[in-house]
């Protein structure tokens, strides 16, 4: 697919931020880590990249921290294996970002998971109370997911994508330009953002053939289902300190979501008023001030 000049403009720019680090199962996934101080490691969603936090980053490079990002295996620049041997279950990617992390040599960090990405992090944090998460979250910050499945408010390109029939569809038919113009909608003011990092979302997902997995990939949202004892009874198990974070204007990840996790973890749910499910790219300075507060 050829990509229009902005949109490969801010590509370009990201992947020179960059390097591949290949997983002990072979393949190839694309880190980000800039900054010297304490670690933070950020964890993105579904359908997007470890470009969702690029707005935020300067923020955080200011706070003395350094950052650790990557797009997890289906994502991305990273590789999108269509072996049907590889897993893309929730469980694997954390498994892979606990490998990463490690990799890069971070002993331990203050975690952010955002959308998909908050229960990828809370999978690390199971894995770290088994002891096989080899390195340590000292602190885990929760963002805008649909972790608590049966409060969200999937849409019916959601519950299709978990379908064969669905996936092959939305491949089949797939426009970039019409896609982002339909995905503006998880922001409460989209003009907030860059009109070309909206796009560049849309342009990455089929980059690299990601259209052949995202069918497989979307299937997440059933696990936040069959792992919802073990994903949720962390929260009283842990000792760890748990932030939650919310942009209060999402329509599907909705505040009522946060407001519960928080309550599951005994802590407050901090709110970014009027802002939508990216608060990291609509919000990015206000989102950094509450997230990196200890």
């Amino acid at each position: 697919m050829e990509l229009p000049a902005d949109i490969g403009e801010v590509m370009r720019q990201w992947r020179q931020k960059g390097h591949f680090y290949r997983l002990r199962e072979g393949h190839r996934v694309f880190v980000v880590q800039e900054g010297d101080g304490p670690d933070v490691v950020l964890v993105h969603g579904f359908p997007s990249t470890s470009h969702d936090f690029a707005a935020a980053l300067p923020q955080i490079l200011e706070r003395h921290r350094r950052i650790l990002v990557w797009d997890h295996l289906g994502f991305g620049f990273s590789d999108k294996p269509t072996d049907p041997t590889v897993s893309y279950s929730l469980l694997d990617q954390a498994r892979r970002a606990g490998e990463i992390v490690a990799a890069h040599g971070v002993r331990c960090a203050r975690v952010i998971g955002h959308d998909m990405g908050l229960t990828i992090a809370v999978e690390m944090l199971c894995l770290q109370q088994e002891g096989k998460l080899p390195f340590e979250i000292e602190s885990l910050v929760l963002c805008n997911g649909s972790h608590l499945i049966e409060l969200a408010r999937l849409t019916p390109l959601q519950h299709a994508l978990m379908t064969a029939e669905g996936a092959a569809e939305f491949a089949r038919t797939y426009d970039p330009e019409r896609f982002a113009e339909g995905f503006k909608f998880l922001w409460a003011d989209p003009s907030r953002t860059p009109e070309a990092d909206i796009r560049a979302i849309a342009y990455w997902i089929p980059w690299n053939n990601g259209l052949a997995v995202i069918g497989r990939i979307a299937r997440y949202n059933i696990e936040r289902s069959t792992y919802a004892e073990r994903w949720r009874s962390i929260f009283a198990r842990t000792n760890i300190p748990i932030d939650v974070v919310w942009g209060e204007c999402d329509p599907i990840a909705v505040l009522a979501i946060g407001q519960k996790l928080a309550e599951l973890a005994n802590t407050d749910c901090a709110i970014l008023h009027g802002v939508g499910h990216y608060p990291q790219m609509e919000a990015p300075a206000s989102w950094v001030d509450l997230v990196l507060r200890q």
